[in-house]
């Protein structure tokens, strides 16, 4: 009898038949999956060509950005949705590491990007259950597929995603992919990589965390949000525990050490906010400005920009604890303070208010205020280039009737003081009004605007616009300078920032430096964005800045701002506005230029009764707060002189008759003047000039424009609600 016919008369039993079904239906699923593991691997690592590892995407490569003062030392980090600190292999735990390969791929150092073993029995076990293919990713193809490929599930993706990964492990170490990967993966709470969620769930680097707080972070992997502390602690803690008993099962610790590890619970911080800021918020507070206008808020937030500003941490503590120990008291008004290095132009110190978390509202860079007497020297200036002589003398009567000045003709100086005849450098050190008046109206309204504009204001265009006001092409949401003659006596708004940066201009005999909050800023990978100061402009001549210098100084040593000396070569100007709203002192030496303003933050408040004094002027607290500031700067170093001036020759107005100021002024009417608000700028037009035959001679002979309606603003928070103040009786 044959073989087949014996085979054909063996009687099979129900069991025989169920035990040789069972092998089939088993051995066919692992006979597929040896056959399409054996083909993948012939596929993936022998017969295909290598392909290009692409770019990184988008989202997945976010990191924080970082802002330093100048001596290095971090400022603030800045991060949007997405927190990322990129780490070195070498600064990530042992523990941390041992634990992602026992949770998430415990062959990591055997295979070759692609796990065909792991793959052969996800393929037996979703072939026997019915379910979808689960676990055979390693942590390269997961790797892969959050930064290169994303995740989408198609077959087309996961061929690309194993093809890239395993070209990866040609050309990239285990540890480096171990490192990116811990770099990039989602932890949770907007945390992207080790780094980020040490510091997210810990407050602590990555190279602090215990064994116990490692498997936490890497329990969270797979599921960020089902197993986040926050959301779900016993899930979360669950995880722990099968982390370190996947760690002990594999060798990777002992079971003494996995025992301690369970018994030591891990302690959670809140979630920290998108943006860190550790030292001078309203500095940093002005930077994120720039870097938002300049970059754009996705790159400054997610970008990993590194931000080298020009604050000096010294400069800036010696800058607070000046205003601290003038206006100790919560009750007390605001102060605001800038310093601005002429040479650079770099900002080495800005205190923009008093409580940042509480009121966000920088006032040295938003806060407009007007300048009342401080704005003179560009008076001055525009009558030096005009061929007025500091010798130039003027009448000096104490309230003056001035037939362009509307919507009244009366202009008084503080106090009602009455100067007779004086020249123009002792009217700049008594902060004569009348004169200046006088001053304006003969050089032009328009030349003194031009003036200001090249000397520095407005400020650059990434200072914040005004209050309510939609950003255009032009500048009108920014400081505007309108040409009326009461500009003389600083009925414009200005920033801290800016005057120090145009006074600067002086300070550096006439070159104009653009303010500029950081000094370098590189990406992620080390290009350099930019880096050093603005190019100059040449604004005024040096001899012209010089003489300016020269008479700005006597207001120091002999005027208004004696409180502001401080036994080196100071030039600066007093400033308090109508009522004695703002009251401010701008000062400069050869190496800074600091403003600082006084006043109350939401509204334009007389500044009475405050730390012993009736009334505040720009000669007292302001001036005080400048000396106790700069003294300390300066310290024992060496005094460094300004230049000393060219003197000037008389020259006539350029383009207009030199006109003798006894022709444009009316015979000084003395009467009895209250100080009262009055509006600068009329609700409606002024008549219209009447002709040259007959008409007023102001407009016949120097061209000035007769004020027109006030333009409507909103500076500052409340501060619009009060009326423009008159310069009638502007005190220094």
């Amino acid at each position: 009898m044959s073989f087949s016919d014996r085979l054909r008369n063996i009687r099979h039993t129900p069991v025989d038949i169920a035990i040789a079904s069972g092998l089939v239906l088993l051995g066919l699923p692992l006979l597929l999956a040896a056959i399409a593991g054996g083909g993948a691997y012939l596929y993936f690592f022998k017969l295909s060509p290598p392909v290009k590892v692409p770019e990184p995407q988008g989202v997945n490569i976010a990191r924080s950005s970082h802002i330093y003062a100048a001596d290095g030392s971090l400022l603030a980090t800045l991060r949007g949705a997405n927190f990322r600190v990129p780490i070195d292999y070498t600064e990530m735990p042992r523990n941390l590491t041992r634990a992602t390969v026992a949770s998430e791929d415990s062959r990591f150092f055997e295979h070759q990007g692609l796990d065909f073993a792991a793959i052969i029995k996800a393929l037996t076990e979703s072939s026997a259950s019915g379910e979808r293919l689960r676990g055979a990713s390693t942590i390269t193809q997961q790797y892969v597929g959050t930064v290169f490929v994303g995740k989408e599930r198609t077959l087309t993706r996961k061929i690309r995603e194993a093809q890239i990964a395993s070209q990866l492990e040609r050309e990239v170490t285990k540890e480096k992919i171990l490192e990116r990967y811990l770099n990039t993966v989602y932890f949770g709470a907007g945390a992207y990589g080790v780094e980020a969620a040490a510091n997210t769930y810990f407050g602590k680097s990555a190279k602090e965390l215990t064994l116990s707080e490692s498997a936490q972070l890497v329990g969270q992997i797979p599921a960020p949000s089902r197993y986040s502390p926050y959301a779900n602690p016993s899930r979360a803690e669950a995880r722990r525990i099968e982390v370190l008993g996947r760690m002990e099962a594999q060798g990777f610790i002992t079971a003494s050490e996995a025992n301690a590890a369970r018994n030591d619970k891990p302690v959670f911080q809140e979630a920290r906010p998108a943006e860190e800021i550790l030292k001078y918020p309203w500095f940093v507070d002005a930077v994120k400005k720039y870097l938002q206008d300049t970059y754009g808020v996705e790159r400054t937030f997610n970008g990993g920009l590194e931000v080298t500003t020009t604050i000096d941490p010294r400069m800036q503590d010696l800058a607070e604890q000046a205003i601290n120990e003038a206006l100790p008291s919560p009750s007390d008004p605001y102060a605001s303070l800038v310093t601005i290095e002429p040479s650079t132009g770099y900002v080495k110190a800005l205190v923009g208010g008093r409580d940042y978390l509480a009121e966000k509202y920088n006032i040295a860079i938003q806060g407009r205020r007007q300048p009342g007497s401080s704005f003179k020297p560009f008076v001055l200036v525009t009558a030096l280039e005009a061929g007025q002589l500091p010798s130039t003398t003027y009448r000096g009567p104490s309230t003056i009737c001035l037939p362009a000045w509307r919507p009244k003709c009366e202009v008084s100086n503080f106090d009602k003081a009455s100067f007779g005849t004086i020249d123009l450098r002792r009217a700049t050190v008594n902060s004569v009004n009348t004169v200046y008046a006088q001053l304006i109206l003969k050089v032009g309204p328009k030349e003194v605007v031009d003036t200001v504009r090249r000397m520095g204001i407005p400020g650059p265009t990434w200072l914040p616009p005004r209050s309510g006001c939609t950003v255009t092409d032009d500048d009108a949401c920014r400081t505007r300078i309108e040409a009326y003659p009461s500009l003389a006596l600083g009925s414009e708004e200005v920033t801290p920032l800016e005057m120090a940066s145009a006074f600067g201009t002086l300070a550096a005999r006439g070159t104009y430096q653009q303010p500029r909050v950081v000094s370098k800023v590189t990406e992620a990978d080390g290009t350099v964005l930019e880096e050093g100061p603005a190019a100059p402009r040449d604004a005024v001549d040096s001899q012209i800045a010089d003489n300016a210098t020269d008479i700005l100084r006597g207001v120091v040593s002999g005027g208004t701002a004696t409180r502001a000396n401080i036994g080196r070569p100071v030039a600066g100007k007093t400033g308090t506005a109508q009522d004695f709203q703002n009251a401010w002192f701008v000062g400069y030496t050869p190496e800074y230029s600091t403003a600082v303003w006084v006043g109350h933050k939401d509204e334009n408040k007389p500044l009475l009764n405050v730390r012993g004094l009736n009334r505040v002027t720009g000669g007292t607290i302001p001036a005080q707060i400048w000396a106790a500031f700069m003294k300390p700067v300066f310290g024992d170093d060496p005094i460094t002189d300004f230049a000393e001036p060219e003197p000037l020759e008389p020259l006539a107005l350029p383009n207009r008759p030199s006109i003798d100021p006894e022709q444009i002024v009316e015979e000084p009417t003395y009467v009895p003047f209250t100080p009262e608000p009055q509006i600068t700028r009329p609700a409606a037009p002024p008549p219209p000039p009447p002709a040259p035959s007959g008409g007023n001679l102001l407009t016949d002979l120097l061209g000035i424009p007769v004020p027109k309606p006030a333009a409507s603003s909103s500076p500052t928070p409340k501060a619009s609600a009060s009326p423009t103040p008159s310069a009638s009786a502007s005190p220094p």
